[in-house]
């Protein structure tokens, strides 16, 4: 295939093609025109009514996601890589139940078949299969590892919100899709359902790009409908467990918890220019006076600290920061008290990258962590953890705070050759649409993907979910040298090939700029997954093999990239939603 829409197309044009075709306002695409697709409260539907007076309410819950059929292999040395044929494998069923073993109930499925009920982990390439989860003699202390949903319901008045972090890698728009469907039928009345993926690398492949081999999609159906079903589930316990709560919310400076190493205590960006967010934002919902409901961290970094090394299905640094928020830390020099109640982290911009690897983590007893292991992936995150219970502690109690959100959904074009392969022969698990698939694609028969960007507000708090990785010099500048956050580092590395032309670099406002609030942030993958979200001045594709091998110079992105007009359509989607709410 060839470069079918170039990136020199003004962006004036493309913006104005797709806000006409996802309105109803006959192509007038002024503010006063335009209305999203969901505001709560208040909404045209009159699906949530306002909420002056009302009492915030909030419920949490959360649940296992480990999947519940899968059987394991024996890696030999330091091979992490399964090969059909060649390695052994424990062939008992989706219990891990041979007749040898304590408890065997019998024969289940895929059991003695001579075929690998493989878990297929996301990311570091294909044929990475888990061989378990992570329990105790990983070195774990408090609640067990694996993998979660976690769900926050706000309710107040008859508005109510859905918040459900998973552990995963990505869901895509169509499977949030079937999930609204799967809560109207349970009976569960929620005016807005938001999926929020962690970007695990650590969990399951539920994209399918990391199967088998790179022509067999990771992906497992049942898995996708036993997430499905759990996401029901915690929603419904959420709503069954909403109490009357007061916001407290705060932020720190990551950077200034290490004098010598900044930010780079526990992140290091993996592109040129090195612009990392250093503020970490925390609320805390509480019972007047009394218990923990729910805590909220959010944040920007891949939870990938365990590298392509490990085969244990885990959420990586997101387990131990919760676990500290939640329960609190014990270090050799001091113990600290956690918060109770559940704790979901927010991961936001985390493109560009935004990473642990080549981290080398300090903690509070002096310990240096410099290879990638449990324990230092367990540092990164209690480090964070206590950030957070500073942020809260340290924070302000809001009062009276209202809830309110805005939605729209859009569609962005397929741009990339290889995207465009994946989708034809079901790699990835979404079907493309806007275009004809029995003809050639070209720029008149582009395909597109439906998703959404959101803006959700709680008191002084304001959130902007995006669909995928963000990066986060789009969210807040930087270009300035200002958002280093590391002593002695440069923006761009003297040694880089093809360096960004900073000049180019597009001026404020950014968007967090725009967005406003005492407190603001961004949610990445938010009720979608489309792969980076690149400045286009940066995007550099390879010249000779585009979209498949990477350009020189920091330029991996772009090829899990939709394409160049993936951040401009966003930002426009962005700005007309903000220039709505005001």
């Amino acid at each position: 295939m060839r470069v079918l829409v170039p990136p020199s197309v003004t962006a004036s044009i493309l913006l104005l093609g797709v806000v006409a075709c996802d309105t109803d306002t006959s192509n007038d695409t002024s503010p006063q025109a335009w209305s999203p697709d969901l505001v709560c409260p208040g909404d045209p539907s009159g699906g949530c009514d306002d909420v002056d007076g009302a009492a915030l309410m909030a419920g949490a819950a959360k649940a296992s996601i480990v999947p519940d059929c899968y059987e394991v292999w024996l890696p030999e040395g330091d091979d992490y890589m399964y090969t059909e044929g060649t390695d052994a494998f424990e062939d008992c069923g989706c219990d891990r139940l041979c007749p040898d073993d304590a408890g065997y109930p019998g024969p289940d499925d895929g059991e003695g078949d001579g075929e690998l009920q493989a878990v297929w982990l996301a990311g570091f390439g294909n044929t990475r299969a888990a061989t378990g989860v992570r329990g105790v003699e990983h070195g774990l202390r408090g609640e067990g590892d694996g993998l979660w949903a976690r769900a926050l319901v706000l309710e107040q008045g008859n508005t109510t919100l859905a918040v459900v972090t998973l552990d995963l890698i990505g869901v895509f728009h169509d499977r949030v899709d079937e999930m609204n469907v799967a809560l109207a039928d349970a009976g569960l009345d929620v005016d807005h359902l938001l999926i929020h993926s962690l970007h695990n690398h650590e969990g399951p492949d539920t994209m399918g790009m990391w199967g088998q081999s790179i022509v067999r999609s990771g992906v497992n159906p049942d898995y996708t409908l036993q997430v499905r079903e759990t996401v029901v589930e915690v929603v419904g316990a959420a709503l069954a467990d909403l109490r009357q709560v007061e916001l407290s919310v705060g932020e720190v400076d990551v950077a200034s918890y290490s004098a010598e190493k900044g930010v780079n205590n526990v992140i290091r960006d993996g592109r040129d220019p090195w612009i990392v967010d250093n503020t970490l934002a925390a609320l805390r919902l509480a019972e007047p006076g009394g218990a923990t409901v729910a805590t909220v961290v959010a944040w920007d970094n891949h939870p990938e600290a365990m590298s392509d090394e490990n085969t244990l299905m885990t959420s990586d640094f997101v387990h131990a920061l919760r676990e500290t928020v939640e329960s609190g830390v014990g270090w050799a020099s001091y113990d600290r008290d956690g918060l109770g109640g559940t704790c979901l982290f927010l991961n936001g911009a985390v493109g560009g990258m935004m990473t642990p690897l080549g981290v080398n983590p300090t903690d509070p007893d002096g310990v240096s962590w410099g290879s990638n292991g449990w324990e230092k992936t367990d540092a990164i995150g209690q480090l964070l953890g206590e950030m957070a219970l500073d942020a809260i502690e340290g924070g302000e109690v809001q009062a009276a705070p209202k809830l309110s959100f805005a939605v729209q959904g859009f569609e962005l074009p397929v741009e990339n050759h290889g995207f465009q392969a994946m989708m034809s022969i079901g790699i990835f698990d979404r079907v493309p649409g806007c275009y004809d698939p029995e003809e050639d694609i070209d720029e008149d028969n582009l395909p597109c993907l439906a998703t959404e960007v959101g803006v959700y507000e709680l008191g002084g708090v304001r959130m902007l979910a995006v669909p995928g990785e963000l990066l986060p010099e789009l969210a807040i500048g930087g270009y300035d040298g200002s958002q280093v956050n590391v002593p002695g580092r440069a923006l761009v590395d003297a040694g880089n090939s093809n360096p960004p032309d900073l000049e180019a670099a597009p001026e404020g406002p950014y968007l967090l700029d725009k967005l406003g609030g005492e407190y603001g942030f961004i949610i990445g993958l938010g009720n979608d997954e489309v792969g980076y979200i690149i400045p286009p001045y940066n995007f550099v594709l390879n010249e000779d093999v585009p979209w498949l091998l990477e350009a020189g110079g920091d330029h991996y992105e772009e090829t899990n990239s939709l394409g160049p007009q993936t951040a401009p359509l966003i930002e426009a989607q962005v700005d007309l939603l903000l220039g709505f709410l005001g």
